[in-house]
This record gives structure tokens, C-alpha cells and sequence, in this order.
């Protein structure tokens, strides 16, 4: 049930990303890399409102590992959407679903999340670490799946953040002002480094290639933060 659940996410994952107006495949820095017993496999896309779609599955040993996060555009105002699954042959280990805050997101965008997130609890709620903390909105699930329940649950928690995410891509309004814009450069930038601070993603990665490839591995491929050099020049509309 635990190998379905990470297949059936992924590709509900998959047909969201690729549904998206304007989706593009982008090339990943790492489409795919095995060794010994470990293999992974990158796909990325983007679209005008999304700089970066990026869903990695990956394989090692008898553990299989889905990620993801769709990060925004930063002349929009959406959070980011993140999702990830640990799971081994008997159990889910952990699992994990937001929609991380950004400057400007509409309240009304929460509102909606709000009403999903508390209708739906999980036996085996896990503690945030502590960088989790300061970049997880209110309304992330983060638990284990052990029981069937728990696990159809997640799947629908998932499906329902994600409908609601990319009806507010496909309302979302380009943002110019360039204060706004660099508030979202900031949360932006803050959360890939907060996430970067992840000791447990970092050390697979040096175990199974070497410490070199586990850096450039998380700044380029899983976290790469806005380039602030391909944001156009301060625009002056909006509010004073």
C-alpha cells in the first residue's frame, strides 16, 4: 500500500504539473543518477506564473523517496506548494504537505486550505524540526501512515491542496511592485535556505556520492534560490 500511495501521488503530482497553462519541461541539472543501490530521477517544469515544477523519486535500497515542491514565480502572489513521502516496505515513515506563506498571499486562498486542513487529522502526527518551523504555514500535515486510513487521507489532503493551488495559479494576477517583489525574493530565498538546512538529505547524499556533489546537489537541483539578476529594474506602480 505504501509503494501505491507514493506512485499514486506522483503521478497525481505529474498531471497537476503538466495541466498547468503555459507548462514548459524544463531541463533538470540532474535528470537521473544511480549508484550501488541508489537511483534517482528528476523532472522540472515551469510556466509564466511557476519558475520551477520540480518532482524527484528516488530509490534506495528498499526506501523510496518522493519530492516536490512547484515554487512561484516572485512577481505573484502564491505560496509554495511542497510535498514529500518516506516510505519502506512496511510503513510510510513520514510524509509531509503545504502550502508555505509568501508576501501577499489572499487570505481568502488560506481560508479555503483552512477548511480542508481541519477536517483531516492523522494518527501519526510528527514534530516539525526546528527550521520547519519558521517556514510551514499553520495548515501542514507532517505524520507517519501506517494504517490504511491514514494513508488514503493523506492522498486526499494532497489532491485537495493541490486543486485549490492551481485554481490560484490559473486567478493569479502579475504583481510589478517592486516592494512586494523583493518580499517575495526574501521568503523565497529563506525558505530554500531553511530547507538546505536539512542534515538528513545532506548527509544521504555525501554517503552515497561525496560532499561536493550533496552541495551542488541541493542549491541547484532541490533548492535553488530567485535570481534577483533576472528580476526586471524597480518598477514604481502601485501603492506609495
Amino acid at each position: 500500500m505504501q509503494n501505491d500511495l507514493v506512485q499514486d501521488i506522483a503521478v497525481l503530482l505529474s498531471y497537476t504539473m503538466q495541466d498547468i497553462p503555459g507548462v514548459e519541461k524544463m531541463v533538470s541539472p540532474i535528470p537521473e543518477v544511480s549508484k550501488d543501490g541508489i537511483s534517482i530521477k528528476n523532472t522540472m517544469y515551469k510556466s509564466p506564473v511557476l519558475r520551477k515544477m520540480h518532482l524527484e523519486l528516488a530509490e534506495i535500497n528498499n526506501m523510496r523517496i518522493l519530492h516536490c515542491v512547484l515554487f512561484p514565480d516572485v512577481h505573484y502572489k502564491l505560496p509554495i506548494f511542497g510535498c514529500d513521502i518516506v516510505a519502506n516496505e512496511k510503513t510510510v515513515t513520514a510524509a509531509i504537505v503545504d502550502v508555505s506563506p509568501q508576501h501577499g498571499v489572499p487570505e481568502t486562498f488560506y481560508n479555503s486550505i483552512r477548511d480542508i486542513s481541519n477536517k483531516v487529522s492523522f494518527s501519526g502526527k510528527r514534530p516539525l524540526p526546528l527550521w520547519g518551523d519558521e517556514i510551514f504555514s499553520p495548515y501542514c500535515k507532517f505524520t507517519s501512515l501506517k494504517e490504511d486510513e491514514d494513508m488514503a487521507n493523506f492522498y486526499c489532503i494532497v489532491l485537495h491542496y493541490l486543486n485549490l493551488y492551481r485554481k490560484a495559479v490559473s486567478d493569479a494576477k502579475r504583481d510589478t511592485f517592486w516592494v512586494d517583489v523583493m518580499k517575495r525574493i526574501d521568503d523565497q530565498t529563506w525558505y530554500c535556505k531553511s530547507q538546505k538546512r536539512n542534515d538528513k538529505t545532506r548527509g544521504i547524499l555525501k554517503h552515497w556520492f561525496d560532499a561536493e556533489f550533496a552541495d551542488m546537489y541541493m542549491n541547484e537541483v532541490l533548492f535553488d534560490e530567485p535570481d534577483i539578476k533576472s528580476i526586471p529594474s524597480p518598477s514604481f506602480e502601485g501603492p506609495y
